[in-house]
């Protein structure tokens, strides 16, 4: 468990924050700070999209855990789409897919798996 929650703040975590933090600048048109790790994103996130972050802060339940990471991927898919959109990029809407694809299967494997495929 250790591993996994590390893993988690240090890759997905960051990745969403930063998501946030450009999400956010777009709508206040790069005027606002979100503030040191996130600390002003309740100012700037809508109702909804705030309770879906809070969201991803999971207790030490295997379950609650993988419900988090799921929610923290569909906030970013989200976000993400508004601001490929803003700088007219375009999402990889494929490799989402496929990476949701991967993290199911890695959640459904049984617990003594010894290898992913």
């Amino acid at each position: 468990m250790p591993y996994a929650k590390l893993m988690f703040e240090y890759t997905t975590r960051d990745a969403l924050d930063k998501m946030i933090s450009w999400w956010v600048g777009i709508q206040q048109d790069f005027q606002v700070s979100t503030g040191k790790l996130g600390k002003y994103f309740k100012n700037y996130l809508p109702d909804s999209y705030w309770k879906m972050y809070k969201r991803t802060y999971a207790d030490a339940d295997y379950s609650n855990m993988w419900e988090s990471i799921f929610i923290a991927c569909e906030l970013f898919r989200i976000l993400a789409q508004d601001v490929a959109e803003h700088f007219n990029f375009s999402y990889p809407m494929n490799d989402d897919k496929n990476m949701i694809r991967y993290l199911q299967h890695v959640k459904n494997l049984p617990s003594d798996a010894q290898e992913i495929f």
